[in-house]
């Protein structure tokens, strides 16, 4: 009867905590299921879409993937950013080779980390009501949502799974002090290490909880498992940070202001507090941000500042717990057996079943009486002390507040700028693997209070807050993943809690989408907020430079290179506004500047090269217009002699460049060199055929290999619509208008709504004499750009031509309205003696 009813409660607990893992599981799937179609935004750009060693730009080497950061960059770089994670780095190329499921892979991260706190829960918490309550608020948690809807997070999820498999891995260790499960312990915190830094902590929990362990239990080897985890945690250590590169510079002022701070009394003041706004954010998780720089959280610089009273309140609560909790287990450091044996017997003849809540007193062993009383059988009595039908087996439920409290505190260590400076003030998905101890000491507490309700409606009551608690964590973690769908809702999201740098990045995004009004007064915002930000002045002037208004953006860039001397996109847009204003000496001096810049310091390095290249390619545009094509053939030279690790598609452009100089200057040879070594940087580009076949056909003798050369570029780039119509051109030359309008055909389907290729059809149309369709053509073409004087004066033409004088003189006066020095429409008009007034 014992054995048989050992074997039915095993069962049903077995399947209580199955229903939990599942349950959970499950909630914390659904709630992320809106982020699967969300796109990259804010630092996922940077981290995946931008980084090499992700998207395979460069061949993939598995040594520079160890010599590179988080974002790509190598870790001896003065702009590295430092952070080292190869594993979650690996992921991402994983995914790219897939094509795709970023979104779906941290989604599982974040299930599978569910799975593994409630298992955590149920090695520490006595009830399963108190496990069930961690796994659910866990899930459904709003903090999370940063970590898992944006991609950079992955390198949290990684390391929280990684964190939790090495304490479960060690406390099978405790358990049998096997050397298998101590190495896989090791094993875990190492890949942990790869995944995220804070991860290295999980050997010093280890450590803590078996320390614990050695004021209930004795254990001759102890003393070797704890020597093992600590020569691992100082190599661990010693590797991380002597082994592999740092990097030399400190962050920005923007990133950490508190860091910068010049007084230390208000700067300590202030480290001490950001404890307690991140605590804050895992109670109250309503005011959320992707960034919490500059001023987000105001410095504390007075003693009298009410928030100080939070710190002091926060700080001895956390030492209450800690007291209460080491006395609580010095009170019961009897041996539960030998408590059983005094007790059992006690309540036999009382009528009792159970030494649990005897006299006011938990014990952890569970047993039944008539089990523990009768039961001869030892294997029985083995089978009773597994983990599965005692949750708190090791870990005693007066130590459980204690190893809550490490999950919470130590992995937040690294971030509280208080043993090392670090890039950010507050970061949401920092908080991901501290807010496993949160939930434990909310389930801990769930759970006491589930065993002090003695009557149903008390326990009615429980489950309805937890119901509402955990119901409203849940439409408010639905809410914030619509925030990260796209960037444009991401930043509108923050502009309350940290308005200078929301306005300034939603600015940049508007003005990407072309709606340059919208984004001109959210970039002026943001000046206004922080006059300071070289991004949001250099937005601005791109904003003023897509309006036409380049003696607006002028002052703009300058001031943004005055803020931040290092931004090379800055140098090439001032270049080009001052180019379009004529100041062409200027512009030349200002690129010569740009392509100058080291670049120290500068995070983004891949973006800065990339400036700088365009900056020597346009030198050489400007040069070439000067007349001076011996200093641009100079320019472009030197160019490919200093960016030698440039992308092919750019070293083709540079050498195409040169193609064209040299064709203008009359050297066939030399540009035909030029051109081929283009086309050996780019063998399946279509464009830089086409341009070796246009040298070619400025040869008459050459025209069929000219032809042939463009029939290869339409091979490989039957998608490219200027293949298409450069070849349209060639045939056109020839005067073979059928096949020369098939071509032009062939270009406008592909890109429907270029004028340019419009304006070409209805020429086409027009050599052919197909009047009537070549009206039609140069109607589309007017009304894809209404603007356009030269629009209207092709339809007043082909109008003239069909006898329509009216709609013609109508086109033509357009077309002066618009320019009023358009020439064609002028001359038009005298020819049909019509007054040139665009007023009547």
């Amino acid at each position: 009867m014992a054995t048989r009813k050992l074997s039915m409660d095993r069962r049903q607990k077995d399947t209580h905590y199955k229903g939990h893992l599942a349950g959970c599981s499950a909630l914390a799937f659904v709630l992320y299921l809106n982020t699967l179609n969300a796109g990259f935004v804010y630092d996922d750009r940077r981290a995946i879409l931008g980084n090499a060693d992700v998207t395979g730009v460069s061949p993939f080497s598995l040594s520079q993937l160890l010599q590179h950061d988080y974002w790509g960059t190598e870790l001896t770089d003065s702009g590295s950013h430092g952070s080292w994670r190869p594993l979650c780095v690996l992921s991402f190329r994983l995914n790219f080779l897939l094509g795709g499921g970023y979104h779906l892979i941290n989604v599982l991260l974040h299930c599978l980390a569910t799975l593994l706190v409630v298992l955590v829960a149920r090695t520490l918490l006595p009830t399963r009501s108190g496990i069930l309550a961690t796994g659910l608020v866990f899930a459904s948690h709003p903090i999370h949502t940063e970590a898992v809807a944006g991609l950079v997070g992955r390198a949290d999820l990684a390391a929280c799974v990684c964190y939790l498999l090495t304490y479960l891995a060690y406390r099978r260790h405790m358990q049998k002090r096997d050397a298998r499960s101590l190495v896989l312990t090791l094993l875990l915190a190492m890949m942990g290490l790869l995944c995220k830094e804070t991860a290295i902590t999980a050997l010093l929990l280890c450590g803590m909880c078996d320390v614990l362990m050695a004021r209930k239990y004795e254990d001759k080897h102890r003393l070797r498992s704890l020597s093992i985890l600590s020569i691992s945690l100082a190599s661990f250590l010693y590797c991380r940070l002597n082994v592999l590169p740092r990097p030399g510079t400190a962050f920005a002022s923007a990133d950490n202001p508190t860091a910068h701070e010049p007084c230390w009394w208000s700067r300590t003041l202030t480290f001490f507090h950001l404890p307690v706004v991140n605590f804050q954010l895992l109670l109250w998780p309503q005011r959320l941000s992707f960034d919490w720089g500059m001023d987000a959280v105001v410095r504390i610089r007075s003693l009298w500042d009410a928030r100080n009273l939070l710190t002091i309140g926060f700080y001895a609560t956390l030492m209450t717990i800690i007291w209460k909790s080491l006395k609580l287990e010095a009170s019961t450091r009897m041996d539960y057996m030998a408590m059983a044996d005094i007790s059992l017997p006690l309540l036999k003849r009382l009528g009792g079943h159970s030494c649990l809540g005897w006299q006011g007193h938990s014990c952890s062993c569970h047993y039944q009486l008539d089990l523990y009383r009768y039961s001869s059988n030892q294997r029985l009595a083995k089978e009773a002390t597994k983990p599965n039908d005692s949750p708190s087996s090791v870990t005693l439920p007066s130590l459980a507040p204690l190893v809550a409290l490490s999950f919470l505190v130590l992995p937040f260590l690294p971030a509280t700028n208080m043993l090392f400076y670090v890039g950010f003030v507050v970061a949401e998905r920092l908080l991901y693997l501290p807010s496993v101890g949160y939930c434990l000491i909310f389930g801990y507490g769930f759970g006491q209070l589930w065993q002090r309700k003695h009557f149903d409606c008390g326990k009615i009551l429980l489950l309805c807050c937890l119901s509402i608690i955990v119901g409203a964590f849940s439409l408010r973690t639905i809410q914030r993943n619509s925030d990260w769908r796209n960037e444009e809702e991401l930043y509108r999201s923050a502009i309350h809690i940290n308005p200078p740098k929301a306005l300034g990045n939603l600015g940049s995004i508007l003005s990407s989408q072309g709606r340059y009004d919208e984004a001109k007064l959210v970039l002026e915002a943001a000046i206004r907020h922080r006059s300071t930000m070289a991004d949001a002045h250099f937005n601005l002037g791109i904003v003023h430079q897509q309006q036409q208004n380049f003696t607006a953006a002028l002052p703009c860039y300058r001031r943004a290179i005055q803020l931040r001397p290092q931004l090379a996109a800055a140098y090439l847009n001032l270049a080009a506004s001052l180019q379009a204003l004529g100041q062409h000496q200027e512009a030349i001096s200002v690129l010569q500047m740009g392509i100058r810049l080291p670049g120290h310091a500068v995070r983004d390095r891949l973006g800065h090269e990339k400036a700088r290249r365009s900056a020597s390619l346009q030198l050489s545009l400007l040069y070439t217009k000067e007349n001076q094509s011996q200093l641009a053939i100079k320019i472009l030279n030197e160019g490919l002699t200093k960016f030698k690790d440039m992308p092919k598609e750019e070293r083709a452009s540079f050498h195409l460049k040169l193609g064209e100089i040299y064709v203008e200057l009359g050297q066939w040879q030399q540009a035909q060199v030029e051109q081929r070594l283009a086309m050996e940087a780019q063998p399946r580009h279509g464009a830089t055929y086409t341009t070796f076949g246009q040298t070619l056909a400025k040869n008459s003798s050459r025209y069929g290999e000219a032809e042939l050369w463009f029939k290869r570029a339409i091979q490989l780039s039957p998608l490219e619509p200027s293949v298409h119509h450069h070849y349209a051109d060639f045939l056109e030359q020839q005067e073979r208008h059928r096949e020369s309008l098939t071509q032009r055909l062939n270009a406008v389907a592909l890109a429907p709504n270029n004028y340019v290729l419009h304006a070409a059809v209805a020429d086409a149309m027009r050599l052919l004499k197909r009047l009537p369709e070549a009206e039609l053509w140069y109607r589309k073409a007017v009304n894809l750009q209404p603007r356009a004087a030269h629009a209207h004066a092709n339809l007043g033409a082909i109008l003239q031509m069909r006898g329509q004088q009216q709609q013609a003189v109508d086109c033509y006066r357009m077309a002066l309205k618009l320019q009023p020095g358009h020439a064609i429409s002028r001359a038009n008009l005298a020819k049909m003696n019509v007054n040139i007034d665009t007023n009547t």
